[in-house]
């Protein structure tokens, strides 16, 4: 399918937006614009009390109050809540339309369907699954009305094209939400962000990058910078980096994508989390003028410490027991926390009753929802490692 004729500065803008999240009622108009649609909107919400927060092109001002303080709870196009623990073990964002979890014949006589999304023009779902963390999820819906009529082949796949950019868009707008200057510049990200953020040009020559970054490729993290290029230490992970950055430089603007990937080094017990983006045209004229691309790295050994660090504080945890609650959040199951952590299984499950013990919880999703309230804050305030 031709994509729409401004598909690629469409595509600038979700890499601005990343940077700017006061933008997001902008791109998500264009999006549904471009799909014919009335309206989108993006949603970081619990995946199984549906409460959460986020953004809208323009909908009537009471759409939000109305379906957070009600209608989430009767809607029946909210995935299964089995369903969504399945998904939620192993996360593949997926696209899918309204129909996929409620027959058409059966959604139209709802209380959901006729109080509040045909009143509002929201007749015809789609939506595009971008990110998930412990129990909150991340998507972008886009909602057609009655007279459009369903969304058509031409809409799903804009909604395809656009979904790895939207991808990266959260992901990114999630990281850098933590020092909340990314709007007034580059300077205000090395001033601030806890991650390392460099800005590579299409040969992977570092233009510019901040502390956080300087302090990881100082380090023995896998990550180099040998004379001014980004450079990962093993042979194959450093074919796979210039990929991306190649991917995120190269052609023409739509079709830059970028990607995500890990880099660990040997001694290390977590690897480097490390997204790569087309950097917004314009933005960082003062450093390069070509195509550029952000590479943006979380240490994710220096925030687990931080993580542990934060159990023990509020939860009296010992060393060990935050170590385990920690892997229990990552998802993994007591033997895989054993094998880890390099315990025996029978020791895992003696810590996990003081955990719950101490937590006061009734088992590892029950943990896991305490955790994520936990942390769901403090990450936003702006945590240093």
């Amino acid at each position: 399918m031709a994509m729409p004729a401004d598909y690629d500065r469409f595509v600038e803008d979700v890499y601005e937006t990343a940077l700017d999240p006061g933008l997001w009622p902008r791109l998500l108009r264009r999006l549904a614009d471009m799909m014919g649609a009335r309206g989108a909107a993006l949603r970081w919400n619990d995946a199984f009390t549906g409460q959460g927060g986020g953004y809208n092109s323009d909908f009537d001002p009471a759409v939000g109050p109305l379906f957070f303080s009600h209608f989430v709870h009767c809607n029946p196009l909210r995935t299964p809540p089995e369903l969504m623990r399945r998904r939620l073990a192993n996360w593949t964002p997926r696209i899918a339309v309204g129909e996929a979890w409620c027959e058409r014949d059966d959604y139209v006589r709802t209380e959901y369907f006729n109080d509040f999304a045909h009143r509002f023009e929201m007749d015809w779902d789609l939506s595009i699954g971008l990110d998930a963390e412990g129990d909150k999820v991340g998507f972008v819906n886009v909602f057609r009305g009655a007279k459009d009529g369903p969304h058509d082949a031409a809409a799903l796949e804009l909604a395809a094209a656009a979904q790895p950019h939207l991808i990266r868009a959260l992901k990114l707008g999630r990281r850098f939400a933590e020092p909340g200057a990314l709007a007034e510049g580059l300077s205000a990200i090395a001033d601030g962000s806890p991650h390392g953020l460099l800005l590579v040009d299409a040969d992977g020559q570092v233009r510019h990058l901040n502390a956080a970054a300087e302090r990881l490729v100082t380090e023995a993290t896998g990550l180099r910078v040998i004379g001014g290029r980004l450079l990962a230490e093993s042979r194959e992970t450093a074919r796979r980096l210039d990929a991306l950055i190649g991917g995120a430089t190269r052609g023409e603007a739509g079709l830059r994508v970028g990607g995500t990937m890990s880099i660990l080094a040997p001694g290390r017990r977590l690897p480097l989390s490390v997204i790569i983006a087309p950097a917004p045209a314009g933005r960082y004229q003062m450093f390069l003028a070509g195509p550029a691309a952000l590479v943006c790295v979380t240490d994710l050994e220096a925030r687990a410490r931080l993580t542990e660090a934060r159990l023990r504080e509020l939860f009296g945890l010992t060393p060990t027991e935050a170590r385990v609650a920690l892997a229990l959040f990552e998802g993994l199951q007591p033997r895989q926390v054993a094998a880890r952590l390099g315990l025996s299984f029978y020791t895992v499950r003696g810590h996990l009753a003081h955990i719950f013990d101490k937590t006061q919880t009734t088992g590892q999703a029950d943990l896991a929802r305490l955790m994520s309230r936990a942390f769901s804050g403090w990450e936003q305030e702006g945590a240093r490692p």
